[in-house]
């Protein structure tokens, strides 16, 4: 760790973000009751095998990819903790901002939606290289900018659920599992093969942000 090098700016920066995921913090704590058989029921929700089949490559490719790339600050931290941070938190988080937009919710879990996906996605990272590097990273406003997108789309795609309705082709229908009443408790039809379609934009959006805002060097592949 080196010492800590900070303008007056990201001082403040610092301070506002960390006291908003402190506000969030509390609010978690505030309504613990709550939302702990509801995260029981969310382990579950996270455990349907396609999920994990399909969260397996990507925290690979996102956790050792850096190397190939000139972006200095993607290592096996940022790379794996953000792939991890992402996995565990986007489906609730969009979730949430859902049943807050339909009013199941309080509004003040907006606060706790916003912090998870800008810690996972942006102030982790941030707040990683701080440490590593002992300056804040000048890469931080276009991981600001581009990550909460890869975040959406990942909360958007471990969301969807096959249902068991069936149209005149005889092809399953597909839900985002926020509609429903019982969400965050594990779909009923876990099947993939229905999703298929609708899952191909979500992946594409997730990897184009990853690896065309980055250089890569196509000379340590050979």
């Amino acid at each position: 760790m080196s010492a800590l090098s900070l303008s007056p700016f990201f001082v403040k920066y610092i301070a506002i973000w960390t006291s908003f995921c402190l506000v969030a913090v509390c609010i978690l704590v505030w309504d613990r009751k709550r939302l702990l058989p509801e995260w029981r029921e969310y382990v579950r929700f996270l455990g349907v095998p396609w999920k994990l089949c399909l969260f397996v490559p990507a925290f690979l490719f996102v956790t050792f990819a850096g190397r190939y790339t000139n972006d200095e600050t993607w290592d096996l931290v940022t790379g794996s903790g953000m792939a991890i941070l992402t996995f565990l938190t986007a489906p609730w988080a969009i979730g949430l901002i859902y049943q807050v937009l339909v009013g199941r919710r309080s509004s003040r879990y907006l606060i706790v939606a916003i912090a998870l996906m800008l810690f996972s996605s942006s102030w982790f990272y941030d707040a990683y290289l701080l440490w590593r590097d002992g300056v804040y990273t000048p890469r931080w406003a276009g991981n600001l900018l581009l990550s909460p997108f890869i975040y959406v789309a990942a909360g958007m795609l471990w969301n969807l659920e096959a249902q068991d309705r069936w149209d005149f082709h005889d092809h399953a229908s597909f839900r985002l599992s926020f509609v429903r009443a019982t969400w965050p408790s594990r779909p009923v039809d876990t099947r993939f093969a229905p999703l298929i379609l609708a899952s191909i934009p979500l992946i594409l959006i997730a990897a184009f942000i990853l690896v065309a805002f980055v250089g890569w060097n196509v000379g340590l592949f050979r």
